[in-house]
């Protein structure tokens, strides 16, 4: 199962979130929450960057 460490690239900030429960960890396909937010577009209907919650930069998906 996938443990989802990721880190900012640019503040290097981890942003793994809290432990999935564990009976729902194959729904998710991972142990963990994660931090970074999806930037949603409308028109494309889907996240086309994330955004970390410390530093509040964005990167493309």
């Amino acid at each position: 199962m996938k443990d989802n460490m990721e880190n900012c690239p640019h503040c290097n900030t981890n942003l793994q979130g809290e432990l999935i429960p564990k009976e729902q960890q194959e729904s998710y396909g991972a142990t963990h929450f994660t931090r970074k937010i999806g930037i949603y577009d409308l028109l494309k209907d889907q996240t086309v960057k994330w955004k970390c919650p410390d530093c509040g930069d964005e990167w493309d998906r």
